[in-house]
């Protein structure tokens, strides 16, 4: 941790004061409060799935939304399960000034800040983000992402405090006490704006050399590697890309063949799921940027353990983004970071504690590096720590 962000330190244990007890009680009584200020009457603004999901809970409690709003005008006028869908500027205007407006929106590229700046500007007196409706309704709605009940945060309070200790630069610091406040209070104006720079190669900090040898977990349908190319061109020496999603690996092996041949050469593509038990598992395979591990998969995939997948390899860059798989794929390249430390880029939204775990993992496994953690889209999504050895940061970076 950098000396300057001492004060940041104390924001994080005065946040963490809180008692476990307290935050339940918190987290069971915020929706009700809201409920009761407003004498029940809801506005939801965003009928996308998560919006009809909590139409489902609510409507199981009795209790009925005055109304949808969205930013989509084709469903303007028209109704969801019986609930009418308005713009929001008549929205604010026929319940604005006595309605509570949950947002539930969460698509990438969202801003809560954005939204409840509008609406209250618009005349809406009681905003708020799906925070609260989720914790009421946790068995339906969580866990979600990064998003998950605050009193688990707060059970974690020692390894949350440890995290904070790794962090390399103040930048870092603040971005870590953000994202714990926001899984803690569902507070959004602590996030800062999303980082400039591409997800995974951050070149403020380090930059990609000849000879690279890349190791890409969640290769999607080619788009890192295309970044890979797109940096260094064919000076690289080998990429291994591996992609479960029979559906994203075909558009990956595609792209793959449409290279030059000598370029297409040195790159392996491979239809495995990394895990720390070799086997099968289902799959929920939808050739989007979502699919993964899941129970209720519609097809099987092959797992590998990642050590056994980079035998006789010498990756100086693994990058892993598989929603939600992170820390045991991690688990299973022991012997691989350990000997050789490559960089790392590891996706730590998919699960509320990754923001904590994933950074004390690595350190467990190899404690040579430098620690950085940039958002690189709004509300959380796309966060990413980068542990970068010492001999890969450019000239001048602490």
């Amino acid at each position: 941790m950098t000396p300057a962000a001492a004060p940041l330190e104390a924001h994080l244990e005065d946040l963490l004061s809180e008692d476990v007890a307290s935050v339940r009680v918190r987290e069971r009584s915020m929706f009700d409060q809201i409920l009761a200020k407003v004498n029940g009457r809801i506005v939801l603004f965003g009928a996308g799935s998560l919006g009809r999901s909590a139409l489902r809970c609510l409507e199981r409690d009795g209790i009925r939304p005055l109304a949808f709003c969205d930013n989509n005008k084709a469903i303007w006028d028209t109704e969801i399960e019986g609930i009418p869908v308005v713009s929001p500027v008549n929205a604010a205007v026929c319940f604005g000034g006595n309605a509570a407006f949950f947002v539930t929106i969460w698509i990438p590229g969202h801003r809560y800040v954005e939204t409840h700046d509008r609406l209250t500007a618009a005349g809406c007196k009681y905003v708020y983000p799906a925070a609260p409706l989720r914790w009421k309704y946790a068995e339906e709605l969580l866990p979600f992402f990064l998003q998950d009940l605050p009193h688990k945060v707060y059970e974690d309070a020692a390894a949350v405090r440890a995290a904070f200790q790794l962090w390399s630069d103040e930048r870092s610091c603040a971005e870590y006490l953000a994202q714990v406040r926001y899984r803690a209070l569902g507070d959004f104006y602590g996030l800062s704006a999303p980082d400039s720079e591409p997800s995974y190669f951050l070149e403020s900090l380090f930059e990609l050399k000849t000879g690279e040898v890349f190791v890409d977990c969640g290769a999607y349908d080619g788009d890192t590697v295309r970044e890979v190319l797109h940096r260094i061109g064919d000076g690289f020496s080998r990429i291994v890309a591996l992609e479960p999603d029979p559906k994203s690996f075909q558009c990956l092996e595609r792209h793959i063949a449409s290279l030059p041949a000598e370029v297409a050469s040195r790159i392996s593509v491979q239809p495995y799921a990394i895990s720390s038990i070799p086997g099968r598992v289902r799959f929920n395979s939808n050739g989007g940027v979502t699919a993964a591990i899941s129970e209720t998969g519609d097809v099987w995939v092959d797992t590998r353990p990642l050590d056994e997948m980079l035998q006789g390899i010498e990756p100086s860059f693994i990058k892993m983004d598989i929603e939600g798989a992170e820390v045991d794929a991690l688990e299973s390249g022991r012997q691989t970071i350990g000997r050789h430390r490559p960089i790392l880029a590891i996706c730590v939204y998919h699960r509320q504690s990754d923001l904590w775990r994933i950074p004390l993992l690595i350190h467990s496994i190899n404690p040579g590096y430098r620690y950085y953690l940039r958002m690189h889209d709004p509300e959380g999504w796309q966060t990413v720590c980068y542990a970068l050895p010492p001999d890969r940061l450019r000239r001048g970076i602490a």
